[in-house]
């Protein structure tokens, strides 16, 4: 069966959205179908403020601060990338099977569409375009799958809305087009109640796709790849660019009480004063497995923190990112463990985890995985 994904996987810097790209496709390969990644970049189907606005944005502070920021950690950001490549590409290349076009549009989604017998749109947080909607109009019509012949078929796996609730005009997108699907299951529980309001009964809770492959899967990724092995013990510390009131500081004064060194790994434009470590897809992977601790915000690493057994600790999100932290609540309540996040000092992360749970856990997910099953 021709399945086309529609998910995320552009970014240089990003972890965890490669591999979820990676993990999906895989899975469905290796149960015989022909999944191939739609290159969809949505960037540009964002709406175009006009020039009038844009002027009076240019006469607020505030805005003007925020603009000037964001430029400059894009251009430290695109410095960073000649300087220290993390050859995302190169893996995507290598190990993503890609259609032959990039759709740079919706318009062009439509007017050429995907062959396929089926679209699968997940995983991530494909459906967090909102607010405000009226931006990010083409985006949702694309990825809530609004093209090609009715007789595709239409599936979501995992896809997170990366929120606890949408908006009223959202609800009434997400109505229209929801009932165009064949199949839709979510990320996070907190998406059942999402998609009840949006007339999906039905709707079911599934572990992100990065869940459904054995661990050494992903050691094969780096067994035949050069990687420069830390000396000391260490702690891997893996920060986004999401809002967070946390001092990095601190890490390093507790991995020091603790003798270890610290590997700092960011994606996401996330810019500090403090050294990097800029790794390859196949070297962050080993240094998630072989570290003595993971610290992070990110949740793909928290994945691979349970896929590797690792101590690790999770920097909650803040501010406008808060609605985020329900990816790491469903992740606690998936595995049936106490919640990990690091508050005032970093105690939680010796907390012990019944890792004999947790491995049958992830045979429990494999096995009960409905995919295969919808598919046929």
């Amino acid at each position: 069966m021709k399945i086309g994904i529609m998910t995320f996987w552009w970014s240089e810097d990003n972890y965890g959205q490669l591999l979820q790209c990676f993990a999906l496709q895989k899975y469905l390969r290796d149960a015989g179908h022909d999944a191939y990644l739609i290159r969809y970049d949505p960037r540009n189907d964002y709406y175009k403020t006009p020039f009038w606005k844009k002027v009076l944005k240019a006469f607020n502070p505030v805005k003007l601060f925020k603009f000037l920021s964001y430029k400059n950690r894009k251009r430290n950001d695109k410095l960073e990338k000649q300087n220290n490549p993390r050859s995302f590409e190169d893996f995507r290349n290598k190990y993503i099977k890609q259609s032959e076009k990039i759709y740079y549009s919706y318009q062009e989604l439509k007017e050429n569409p995907p062959e396929a017998d089926v679209y699968i749109v997940g995983s991530d947080q494909i459906w967090n375009w909102i607010p405000p909607v009226n931006y990010v109009i083409n985006i949702l019509n694309a990825y809530l799958l609004n093209f090609g012949d009715a007789s595709i078929k239409r599936i979501s796996y995992a896809a997170s809305f990366g929120k606890e609730q949408l908006d009223e005009v959202s609800i009434s997108i997400f109505s229209a087009l929801l009932k165009n699907f064949d199949y839709v299951s979510v990320r996070e529980k907190s998406g059942i109640e999402i998609c009840r309001k949006c007339g999906v009964s039905d709707a079911e809770w599934v572990p992100d796709p990065t869940m459904l492959l054995e661990k050494d899967v992903y050691r094969f990724l780096y067994k035949n790849e050069f990687i420069k092995k830390p000396e000391k013990p260490y702690c891997l510390l893996y920060m986004l660019g999401n809002e967070c009131n946390y001092s990095i500081q601190l890490v390093y004064d507790w991995a020091k009480k603790m003798n270890l060194e610290v590997i700092y790994i960011t994606g996401n434009l996330k810019h500090d004063k403090y050294e990097k470590y800029y790794a390859t897809i196949p070297e962050w992977i080993y240094l998630t497995e072989h570290a003595e601790y993971v610290i992070t915000n990110s949740y793909h690493c928290s994945v691979f923190s349970f896929v590797f057994k690792k101590k690790f600790g999770v920097i909650p999100l803040e501010k406008h990112d808060a609605g985020m932290n329900n990816r790491f609540d469903a992740l606690f309540q998936l595995f049936e463990i106490q919640e990990r996040y690091i508050k005032s000092d970093l105690s939680v992360i010796n907390d012990d985890i019944n890792w004999l749970s947790i491995s049958e856990k992830f045979e429990e997910i494999k096995n009960n995985c409905k995919l295969k099953n919808i598919l046929n």
